[in-house]
């Protein structure tokens, strides 16, 4: 429970490939390199998609898949990683994570997901890191802010908890349900800011 709400954000974040009207007022003529390209895309983004309703079993297999086809996949080896994480094995989701890192360093959806793998190893200032890389990139990214307040949270410095979480709440109402029901807040439950924050 802690970490499944987190990734809400992912399909925002990743995004879902280019939609049929853009591709269909592209000029462009289909050849042998496209067609695998799409279908690259195609394992992306149903590694994405098994990534967010927690099929991370699923979300590895698509994305090795596109690996297999493009070793270059930054997508790929990013959602793969965080998947990888998830289903337990951190350090190898690390190495993904850095590898697609490598492959593209201005890829911010890979930011968040490095964030997450390194919460999950419990290296929660590496975390903090990763996640106000986000923010300089997207300011307004809500979970990056959130992720920042439950790290807040778990290193026990209430004060920038509760401010992160209120920046949270602001930028997305709906953060208010998740951090009611998360352990990150469980301790914060008689607290009145707390309360009046999240309207318990």
């Amino acid at each position: 429970m802690k970490y499944i709400l987190l990734c809400m954000c992912l399909l925002s974040l990743l995004g879902c490939g280019t939609d049929t009207k853009t591709q269909q007022d592209t000029k462009t003529t289909t050849t042998a390199n496209e067609q695998v390209k799409t279908e690259q895309d195609a394992h992306v983004i149903a590694a994405k998609q098994a990534l967010s309703s927690g099929d991370y079993a699923k979300a590895i297999e698509e994305a090795t898949a596109s690996i297999k086809d493009n070793p270059n996949n930054a997508d790929a080896y990013s959602v793969r990683g965080f998947a990888t994480a998830l289903n337990g094995d951190t350090a190898k989701g690390l190495a993904d994570t850095k590898k697609a890192y490598d492959l593209d360093p201005n890829n911010v959806a890979n930011y968040y997901n490095m964030a997450m793998v390194y919460k999950l190893q419990g290296q929660l200032n590496d975390s903090k890191q990763w996640f106000e890389k986000v923010l300089e990139k997207d300011p307004s990214n809500t979970w990056s802010v959130y992720g920042i307040a439950t790290i807040y949270a778990d290193q026990g410095d209430d004060t920038k908890a509760l401010d992160w979480l209120e920046k949270a709440i602001k930028i997305d109402p709906s953060v208010k349900a998740v951090a009611a029901e998360q352990d990150h807040f469980e301790r914060f439950h008689n607290n009145t800011r707390f309360k009046t924050l999240v309207g318990l």
